[in-house]
């Protein structure tokens, strides 16, 4: 988290903490500790704080492990309260680095009212031992849903507010990567929790090898989509490392683009795709003769021709690739202009892509914003204008509105773009729980 807490930030965990607390007091006081199994409670509890020690990070924040089955299982187990005790003091030892008290005082309140509600909600209609039936496992299902959008919700909120994002969107992002884990631990919660009421220690033994191999698979699919990006930005820096003065264009680019692409509202797949074609757009430019693009001024009509040749390479070179197929036309198209006049096709205004049209604009901010060997680099503030002047045709007036208004924000920094709006793997935020 930032060293300096918003007053959102604040705000919510203020009202989280009112509502824990409050809830505990009623929890407590309707809770009979005589009937509490004490050793049970402690079995799951070394369980949860095993399982919270291994973290798999979400792409945009936040954590999921596979303790969240064996909360699951204390929600249908024990009395909320005590369900709650689990939860939240399995978070409080589990081994986790780089939490400051302002986590563990969100953790503590967010799972208390998570659990809390849920197990509540669970009692209300299953009040004595789990049986497996219909009825059990309809409410379980319920209970265990309020919990995940309970947790998702109040994660998504705390690092919307602290990274200035729309909560919205990040929390479809969230929902969509928890998914997942969700999916795989709900069964597990409730197997859990029945096979423990039948053969109590050993059920949760049966379970351990299960948990491990959920982890690991998860923790595999993250790494691998880490490793996907990782390799897109080596090809990005290969192809700009071609012409050394466009040295980070493409990386400038993508972050623009990403930024420019979640002011204009759109779904989170479509962005990550974005973020991905973006960073490869002159890919094409492999195609070009190295004479060409070192020239050290302005480019004859015949070398022009030739220049103007990349797009269409790059769409073909990606073209075949299915996870690049529907981006291929991004490529192709962005250096259509709005009129008509642009190339290779001459397509104009919406016939356009919208992602071409993005990319033009994005495309041409950091063109004019950087040095080249024939001209010095302008101030942004005079770029901003030369979109201004060109929305309507070359560019999109839409689009050129959009960039110039979330400008003043990305503090002139594409590191900074970069940190707050790419879906990154290393979020600020990822010390907050589930």
């Amino acid at each position: 988290m930032n060293d300096t807490i918003s007053a959102k930030t604040k705000t919510l965990i203020f009202l989280l903490t009112v509502a824990a607390v409050s809830l505990i007091t009623y929890l407590a006081g309707i809770l009979d500790w005589n009937r509490v199994q004490w050793s049970s409670a402690l079995v799951f509890l070394i369980l949860v704080i095993i399982l919270n020690s291994f973290p798999v990070n979400l792409p945009r924040g936040g954590v999921v492990t596979t303790s969240t089955a064996a909360a699951f299982a204390s929600i249908l187990l024990f009395h909320p309260l005590i369900a709650v005790m689990i939860t939240v003091l399995g978070d409080l030892f589990s081994r986790r680095k780089g939490r400051t008290l302002i986590h563990y005082v969100f953790n503590a309140a967010e799972l208390t009212v998570s659990t809390g509600t849920a197990a509540l909600l669970y009692r209300i209609f299953i009040p004595a031992t789990p049986v497996f039936s219909l009825r059990f496992l309809l409410v379980s299902i319920t209970s265990l849903i309020v919990y995940t959008i309970f947790n998702v919700s109040f994660v998504t909120l705390i690092i919307a507010f602290e990274q200035k994002e729309k909560p919205y969107s990040l929390w479809l992002t969230n929902l969509k990567w928890g998914m997942p884990n969700f999916l795989g631990m709900v069964p597990l919660g409730i197997l859990i929790a029945v096979i423990y009421s039948t053969i109590a220690f050993w059920g949760l033994v049966l379970f351990l090898l299960p948990l491990a191999l959920a982890r690991q698979s998860f923790e595999s699919y993250m790494n691998m989509r880490r490793t996907f990006l990782d390799t897109i930005k080596s090809l990005a820096i290969a192809i700009d490392a071609k012409d050394p003065y466009t040295k980070g264009h493409s990386l400038r680019v993508s972050d623009y683009a990403v930024a420019l692409a979640r002011e204009l509202k759109w779904p989170d797949d479509k962005v990550e795709l974005l973020q991905h074609i973006s960073l490869i757009h002159d890919v094409g430019k492999i195609a070009v003769p190295e004479e060409i693009l070192k020239k050290p001024s302005l480019l004859s009509k015949e070398e022009l021709d030739i220049m103007k040749t990349h797009s269409q390479a790059g769409a073909e070179i990606i073209k075949d690739i299915k996870y690049f197929a529907e981006g291929a036309a991004m490529i192709r198209h962005h250096h259509e202009r709005w009129d008509g006049t642009g190339y290779p096709d001459h397509i104009k205004a919406e016939y356009i892509p919208e992602g071409a049209r993005l990319l033009a604009v994005v495309d041409a901010f950091d063109a004019m914003t950087t040095d080249r060997l024939y001209r010095k680099a302008m101030e942004s503030g005079a770029a901003l204008q030369e979109l201004q002047l060109g929305a309507g045709t070359q560019f999109d007036t839409r689009i050129v509105s959009a960039f110039i208004n979330i400008y003043p924000q990305l503090n002139n920094s594409p590191k900074e773009v970069a940190r707050k709006n790419i879906p990154s793997d290393h979020s600020l935020a990822q010390s907050y729980s589930k």
